[in-house]
């Protein structure tokens, strides 16, 4: 798609067209009766405008409504656009969040020219973007456009940013972006392992102290400002019939309280053991497999985090030439929710890609490590 020379082909130009057009449809599509989350971001972003209410507003608003499973930098967002009214503000942001989409494969592109030479030469590489691209855009305009969840789009930005940073060797960037996933949706904890990336333990310990010193800086005030702001911590939802936990066996009615931190410690330990293994590109999908598969809430907009990690292994790790991870999470878990089954369907579903995805654990990288390990001598194993 773009010459030895850094000046886009013909191919590569009507790809782009291609690609936009693609986009465009879709946002038009998730468009009609959109922004279907966007009230709770209105309400986090004027309670946390509010600093005269000492009791639900500024500092206070985690403690009043723990029901705002939302960062702060996403609240923050959110506030920017508010002087262009509530709906002038979902506008901008469905409009970014689609752009947060294309640069998402933007940077996947990136990370692949210098991680993967291979396939950038014959052109392989671009093909396996415009596979992924089919469908992944439509996932993501779901997430950006149809509920627009502006956390969880940031949460997946910064943390691919986050990636593109490390395989170029900056440890102080690569921890600030990872704080700012956090900041922007806590979910995005496991993701830290990226950090292992950085390969020195110099530049680990650098990235570590950067990703530490953004995430306290956003969440501390509130912890100090009111201690009853941990009430968000054990915030719960309803574990729905349609989830991979009643398959599991946990039939809660709403979240148990080992969930979320058994979530977090699951999807580092999976991202962590995917780097040990040399499978780095699956670390992300990995990481949120294990949010999905264990989480007792089954909103369509999760397959997002999904089909961005899928895409990353589809296109750097896979030896297969088509994206079949990605295609195989949309169908399986988001057009399927569309299709007509019993509810526990759902759940087997999920938990069956799931543990298809550990088979990446032990399955052969399409990564070329010696030729990786060259690249400004990123270590990518122990």
């Amino acid at each position: 798609m773009v010459s030895m020379a850094g000046v886009p082909t013909r191919h590569g130009r009507l790809a782009a067209v291609a690609l936009g057009s693609w986009t465009l449809a879709w946002f038009v599509i998730m468009a009609w009766n959109g922004g279907g989350s966007w009230h709770f971001f209105v309400q986090g972003a004027q309670a946390l405008a509010d600093t005269d209410d000492a009791i639900r507003g500024g500092l206070h608003t985690y403690a009043a409504a723990p029901i705002l499973q939302i960062g702060p930098v996403a609240l923050l967002a959110a506030l920017v656009a508010m002087p262009a009214g509530v709906a002038g503000a979902l506008f901008i942001w469905q409009v970014l969040g689609a752009a947060a989409g294309l640069v998402i494969l933007w940077q996947i592109r990136r990370i692949g020219a210098v991680t993967r030479p291979d396939l950038l030469h014959d052109g392989r590489l671009d093909l396996r973007i415009a596979a992924a691209a089919v469908v992944f855009m439509p996932v993501w305009m779901f997430l950006a456009v149809g509920v627009t969840h502006v956390d969880d789009v940031l949460a997946l930005l910064f943390t691919v940013l986050a990636l593109r940073a490390a395989v170029s060797a900056r440890p102080v960037l690569t921890g600030v972006l990872l704080g700012l996933a956090v900041d922007a949706k806590p979910w995005a904890l496991p993701f830290g392992c990226l950090l292992l990336l950085l390969g020195a333990r110099r530049a680990v310990l650098s990235g570590a102290a950067s990703m530490a010193v953004v995430v306290a800086a956003a969440w501390l005030p509130f912890f100090l400002a009111d201690p009853a702001t941990s009430n968000a911590l054990h915030f719960t939802i309803t574990n729905t019939r349609l989830s991979a936990l009643r398959v599991l066996g946990v039939h809660d009615a709403r979240t148990p309280p080992w969930d979320r931190p058994a979530q977090a410690v699951l999807g580092a330990a999976v991202a962590l053991l995917a780097w040990h293994r040399g499978r780095w590109p699956a670390m992300v999908l990995l990481a949120v497999g294990a949010r999905v598969v264990l989480d007792p809430g089954t909103n369509k907009y999760y397959v997002a985090g999904v089909v961005v990690g899928a895409a990353l292994w589809d296109v750097l790790g896979s030896r297969a030439a088509w994206p079949w991870w990605t295609a195989t999470a949309y169908l399986g878990l988001f057009v399927a929710r569309w299709v007509p089954m019993p509810d526990a369907a759902h759940g087997w579903l999920t938990l069956a890609y799931v543990l298809s995805c550990a088979f990446l654990l032990v399955a052969p990288s399409g990564v070329p490590l010696s030729a990786t390990l060259q690249v400004r001598n990123v270590r990518l194993r122990p």
